[in-house]
């Protein structure tokens, strides 16, 4: 068994919030459901941590509300716009690894500028996202307090406010460094390089695809895939999606 590890900002429209509720409680069956929220929530054992800034810090803070309470050797993240299967939550990791499950298809629901790409899917190749992570949970509390401590240094937090530290296994090397560039954050160098290089991202692939729903409050924007299409196997079309309430 392993415990899910729930985070929303509550920013997001409730019809897609409401939407990926329901389907979380489906896809994990009687596994544990921890939910770390900036208002008051009815999912799960919620935590209310009250109003954060938008920032990457803000989140890891959330996860690291949840990770306390664990007590499963394992956890899996969901997010509050991502559509799961229950083969998602089955995985069992091998290792020390951080696994990110990179069968999942965005889907594009608003456009400001590109109305045509509106119910589109797209997909990028050996994508590793924190919506996808499942891994073991002392390395994720590890890794999560050195993000914090690396993002809440005061000098990092006054470059970079909306925080900048990438996943456990993810982060590029050469990326970290040139963010490390600078006199006022030099003194963290040593830490992002050992952060960077001493864990493990490896992915794996579910037979039927998660959906990373992108819409008009993605932290991360707008992105698109270079693969694209209006249908995808099992889910069908947006509007089946929606109609289906996010259950295949």
């Amino acid at each position: 068994m392993k415990t899910i590890i729930y985070i929303t900002n509550n920013d997001i429209d409730e019809k897609i919030g409401e939407m990926c509720r329901r389907n979380i409680l489906w896809s994990i069956g009687d596994s544990r459901l921890i939910s770390v929220s900036q208002k008051p929530l009815d999912f799960g054992e919620n935590i209310c941590v009250g109003i954060l800034p938008r920032s990457s810090l803000s989140i890891n803070l959330q996860m690291m509300e949840a990770l306390k309470r664990v007590e499963t050797e394992h956890i899996a993240i969901a997010e509050h716009d991502c559509l799961y299967t229950p083969e998602h939550f089955k995985f069992e990791p091998k290792d020390d690894s951080f696994y990110y499950n990179y069968n999942v298809w965005c889907l594009q629901t608003y456009s400001l500028y590109m109305p045509e790409s509106n119910g589109m899917f797209s997909i990028f190749k050996q994508r590793k996202a924190n919506s996808q992570l499942i891994c073991r949970t002392d390395m994720m509390i590890k890794s999560t307090q050195e993000r914090i401590d690396l993002m809440s240094d005061p000098a990092w937090l006054a470059k970079y406010p909306t925080g900048r530290i990438g996943e456990a296994g993810v982060m590029d090397y050469d990326h970290a460094m040139k963010l490390a560039r600078g006199k006022s954050v030099r003194h963290l160098v040593d830490r992002l390089k050992d952060y960077c290089t001493k864990y493990k991202g490896v992915n794996f692939e579910t037979i039927i695809p998660n959906v990373d729903i992108r819409h008009e409050k993605n932290l991360t924007k707008n992105r698109r895939g270079t693969k694209r299409t209006y249908k995808i196997a099992y889910w069908g079309t947006m509007e089946d999606i929606f109609n289906k309430g996010g259950i295949l």
